[in-house]
């Protein structure tokens, strides 16, 4: 698969879906999905599902900290599936495209994120056959299994909203589903900063280390609430950030910019007392919503059901 990189314009990677239609399809999806009547029980599944993976996993929290991390990893993911004799899998600079691409984050910091994958077993470096100066990036068994824990939640989520479909069961097929799955990620995935920049307030949580947990964090801690004091939950920062591994003063300056933003209201010192506002609500849902939407998109890639995708026009 070929995938065309310049300066200052967003990769296209389908010749029949450009990246235009694929934000336009998911913006109207992540619509249709909110208005399910299941929608709030599908969203409280995603939240649990999100703590479970995370809470006491230091270094799964510290490779998955922020959005830019995130698609690094999924990067390295898609580029090792969808090996071809014109792509050979991850590279650094391949890489480094994609998130300056995105304007995630500069070069440096996605090569210094790669030696950090390194380090901890979730990658490895192998030579590139067809050319002994580069490496690839491969993902070990570890981040395989990682990513796909993460992907579970989404789909666990998924069929909240679809029992019928039951989505999970396609985790467990023999056919090579979960390949070609992680490989048609890399679609939807270069929809990323669109998403993001398109919901107001969620950028705050998503580039913030550990933010998108911290927020599952919130709003499991509200779901779990009797209704009528839902919105009042206790997030001591102390311990919260014992849980994910992240600093107590980390979380409070979110929570202040969190505050500052109109999301939430710190009621008492230390997160002990926090009032959910509606817009955090909002910016919650609207986050499940995406990633509920990029996975029925990837699921329709990879299994190649083409009336269901947004085609536009033809190669």
């Amino acid at each position: 698969m070929g995938i065309a990189f310049m300066a200052g314009i967003m990769p296209e990677t389908l010749p029949s879906i450009s990246h235009e239609t694929r934000s336009n399809w998911l913006m109207q999806r992540m619509d249709i999905l909110r208005r399910n009547p299941n929608f709030s029980i599908a969203a409280a599944e995603y939240a649990r599902g999100n703590i479970g993976v995370f809470e006491g996993r230091y270094m799964a929290n510290k490779v998955m900290a922020n959005v830019a991390r995130r698609v690094i990893c999924m990067s390295i993911m898609a580029l090792h599936f969808t090996r071809s004799n014109e792509n050979h899998g991850a590279t650094i600079s391949g890489l480094q495209n994609i998130t300056s691409a995105l304007k995630l984050c500069s070069k440096n910091t996605t090569a210094a994120t790669i030696d950090l994958l390194e380090n901890i077993g979730l990658v490895t470096r192998v030579p590139d056959e067809s050319d002994h100066r580069h490496h690839l990036i491969q993902p070990t068994d570890k981040l395989i299994s990682g990513t796909s824990n993460i992907i579970d939640i989404a789909f666990t989520a998924a069929d909240k909203l679809f029992p019928l479909r039951n989505y999970q069961r396609l985790l467990k097929r023999p056919d090579g589903f979960m390949e070609r799955y992680f490989a048609a990620s890399l679609h939807s995935l270069l929809n990323v900063s669109t998403l993001i920049s398109k919901i107001q307030g969620s950028q705050l949580f998503a580039i913030s280390d550990g933010g998108g947990v911290i927020l599952c964090k919130l709003m499991a801690l509200k779901y779990a609430q009797p209704v009528a004091e839902q919105n009042i939950v206790s997030l001591p920062y102390d311990e919260i950030g014992h849980l994910y591994g992240v600093s107590r003063t980390h979380i409070r300056r979110l929570m202040q910019r969190a505050e500052i933003e109109g999301l939430v209201h710190v009621l008492e010192d230390g997160g002990r007392k926090i009032e959910i506002l509606p817009p955090l609500d909002d910016v919650f849902e609207n986050m499940v919503a995406a990633h509920i939407a990029r996975v029925q998109f990837d699921i329709h890639l990879a299994n190649k059901d083409y009336d269901l995708l947004p085609i536009d026009r033809y190669a």
